[in-house]
């Protein structure tokens, strides 16, 4: 059990702060009251002998539970001293770390520790003594954090961390015993978080979400970690090899970015982006009947996906009928409705015509409009995706949280060069080899810029 340090003599304060920094993982299971499992036992004690630590990990594995953890540790150690959190997003430190903070204060058995009770994105324990959340918009956020104990910085989110933060971020570690801790999901093989780990200076750790005792054993050892049924979830749904189940379940950076036509933080850069309200209404729907494959039908205003809908073992006619209920109820021009014309998706068009409605067929193997640089109409649709997935693009791609199986897939093709040197995309038959799912989602999007004008594209 902690003490209350504000009663002891100066000598006996920095006995228990020694004591209290040479065993982290006592401190954290007998003065808070979490039990760790082995894996934050690493890190804790990585973060007690290096001053600088990365861990990069799949979800589920207790990692703002752990660094909360170790941001109370900190400030029981170094008095006076400062602890700094941080993250990619301003959610991601109101709504993950910091209420892990308070949450954990709240329970601590060394109730002392909840003196004075933290706010809600800072905890000022006394003079130059305290933790903030600081927002990694721009460097000098991170001016004037300096005391004679040293500064702990804890990153999460850190794959999106950007290079000038990083830099201010270094350099209020002058002070000895200051340390960073960069945590997250690998989600870009770019950037100062990748970098650590084939840096020499930083201590770093890998957990995936099937390390975590519960996936192990089969129950829940520790409640609130990532669990067997969740990981197999995300393996139907993503796909063992998929970019997403890398990042998100093994804490694997994604392949190399030089062949991944629209990197995975593209695409979850896109998840939850505040859309433009204007924008002409466009469809794409992907066609499949009876097996694996599914029916997608998705309307987008823009680049705003306002609907999305998948079907299972239906007949042609059937999804004719929904095409013609999407155009009816959204008011959709059927000529910015492109429908995969390919094998069976003519019988889709055909009824469709049939009822007077004039769709865009599209084949993705025939011809493009641009012949130089496209090899087929499925490249030049996905580099048209692609376009619209760049943060500065005239109308970026915003796709609902609810939809995020569609953002993820998006980050799944290759794309590569022919003979000729024009843009060739993995076609459907080779993602399936390759992931065992088909990328119906994707695919339908993709279709929905078949109808668009073709506006000026970058390749390269």
């Amino acid at each position: 059990m902690a003490v209350d340090v504000a009663e002891l003599t100066p000598e006996v304060v920095d006995d228990y702060q020694a004591g209290v920094w040479a065993d982290p993982v006592g401190f954290i299971e007998y003065a808070l009251g979490v039990t760790l499992w082995s894996k934050q036992r690493e890190i804790a004690e990585s973060v007690r002998d290096h001053p600088l630590v990365a861990v990069r990990s799949g979800h589920g594995i207790g990692k703002s539970k752990l660094a909360a953890c170790l941001a109370i540790w900190f400030l029981e150690t170094a008095c006076p001293g400062y602890v700094v959190t941080t993250s990619s997003s301003w959610m991601g430190i109101k709504n993950v770390l910091w209420p892990e903070i308070r949450s954990t204060l709240s329970y601590a058995p060394a109730r002392h520790i909840l003196t004075p009770a933290p706010l809600m994105l800072q905890w000022a324990r006394g003079e130059q003594w305290g933790a903030f959340g600081v927002s990694a918009e721009k460097p000098e956020n991170f001016a004037g954090f300096r005391t004679e104990n040293g500064i702990f910085i804890i990153v999460d989110e850190a794959s999106a961390l950007a290079l000038p933060i990083y830099e201010a971020i270094i350099g209020l570690t002058a002070t000895a015993g200051s340390r960073v801790l960069l945590i997250g999901n690998p989600l870009r093989p770019e950037g100062p978080f990748y970098e650590a780990f084939s840096s020499p200076e930083w201590a770093c750790h890998h957990v995936s979400s099937t390390d975590c005792p519960n996936v192990l054993e089969g129950r829940d050892v520790i409640p609130g970690l990532a669990n067997r049924k969740w990981v197999e979830e995300r393996k139907e749904e993503w796909g063992e090899r998929s970019p997403a189940y890398r990042a998100r379940v093994l804490g694997e950076f994604p392949e190399s970015a030089e062949d991944v036509l629209i990197p995975l933080h593209w695409a979850e850069a896109a998840l939850g982006r505040v859309p433009l309200s204007s924008g002409t209404l466009r469809a794409g729907v992907d066609v499949a009947r009876f097996g694996a494959d599914r029916t997608v039908l998705l309307v987008r205003r823009g680049g705003n996906v306002l609907h999305l809908e998948i079907h299972e073992k239906e007949d042609t006619m059937a999804t004719a009928g929904r095409v013609k209920a999407m155009i009816e109820d959204r008011g959709i021009p059927p000529a910015n409705v492109s429908v995969d014309d390919a094998g069976l998706g003519g019988g889709v068009t055909d009824r469709l015509r049939e009822q007077g409605l004039g769709v865009n067929a599209v084949t993705f193997g025939s011809k493009p409009i641009d012949t130089v640089r496209f090899m087929n109409v499925r490249a030049e649709c996905y580099w048209l995706l692609r376009e619209a997935f760049i943060e500065d693009a005239t109308d970026p791609i915003c796709i609902p949280q609810e939809y995020s199986a569609l953002a993820r897939e998006c980050a799944i093709a290759h794309y590569g060069y022919n003979s000729a040197g024009k843009v060739k995309i993995e076609s459907k038959d080779e993602i399936k080899k390759r992931l065992r799912r088909s990328p119906d989602l994707a695919d339908a999007l993709a279709l929905s810029y078949a109808a668009a004008p073709h506006f000026s594209l970058t390749v390269g």
